[in-house]
């Protein structure tokens, strides 16, 4: 837990102190924890709550509302699991960590509460690159209207969305815990110190994008024969994980994705 650092390491007291000096810190542990227990993406009632700011139909919506509401805080950072396939645009790097400044309306117009989400994570990604140099990536701002995290910013947070991505040999990804971890202190002492406000917006823009182009198997220069002609072709594979009915268990199925 993040906040472990605080009560239990000896080390960086400076850096405490002023993040304790000027912060003021509150987590949501986990917000669909039924979901969670079955490895879905939607609530026990089949709700993404992910898009249900406007319409705040699931109790957990309702909760995440009230609690934004009641905080109106400064900033506010959206944690989320995203596919193992996504690369670093342009390279064969996973997007082990993918950033996000949500946009708050279909123009992607910058403020100053979405350009302070953005510096922040300029300074965020510097850190991160000392760790997994390369494998940072930046997720699609395309304005969703019913999503949290477009609505949080709207709603005048300065909304930080983490996405963990893949990390090669770390299928439970404890090494992408780690990288959180360094991450959001990262960034919690960056707006103590506000020091983020010296960053250049334009910095933002040179993050990659996030690609999928990444594949559990990929043959390459495969020649395939068809009606007396030979056609070479990239083959890719996934190993797709199902699980099983009583949700304790599950197995591997392997498919051809393209």
């Amino acid at each position: 837990m993040i906040f472990s650092i605080f009560f239990d390491s000896p080390d960086f007291k400076a850096e405490k102190q002023e993040i304790l000096a000027n912060c003021t810190l509150h987590f949501l542990p986990m917000l669909n924890p039924d979901g969670a227990e079955v490895f879905r993406r939607r609530n026990r009632l089949g709700i993404d709550i992910n898009r249900d700011a406007l319409r705040l139909q699931s109790p957990e919506g309702q909760t995440l509302k009230r609690v934004r509401d009641s905080l109106d805080a400064d900033f506010g950072f959206n944690l989320h699991d995203q596919s193992t396939y996504y690369n670093a645009e342009r390279t064969e790097k996973p997007a082990t960590i993918s950033y996000l400044a949500p946009a708050y309306n279909y123009e992607k117009d910058i403020n100053e509460k979405r350009g302070n989400a953005m510096k922040v994570i300029v300074f965020m990604n510097n850190i991160i690159q000392k760790y997994a140099q390369g494998q940072v990536g930046r997720y699609n701002d395309d304005f969703e209207p019913r999503a949290f995290g477009d609505n949080i910013q709207k709603w005048g947070t300065s909304t930080i969305l983490i996405e963990s991505g893949g990390y090669l040999g770390d299928v439970e990804k404890q090494e992408i815990r780690k990288l959180n971890y360094v991450s959001i202190l990262a960034a919690i002492y960056s707006i103590a110190t506000e020091n983020y406000k010296e960053i250049a917006l334009e910095e933002y823009e040179k993050i990659p994008e996030n690609d999928r182009k990444l594949f559990d198997l990929k043959i390459e220069n495969a020649t395939y024969s068809l009606l007396g002609k030979d056609y070479i072709l990239d083959i890719g594979m996934n190993r797709l994980e199902v699980d099983k009915e009583e949700h304790n268990d599950f197995w591997y199925s392997s498919r051809i994705l393209d």
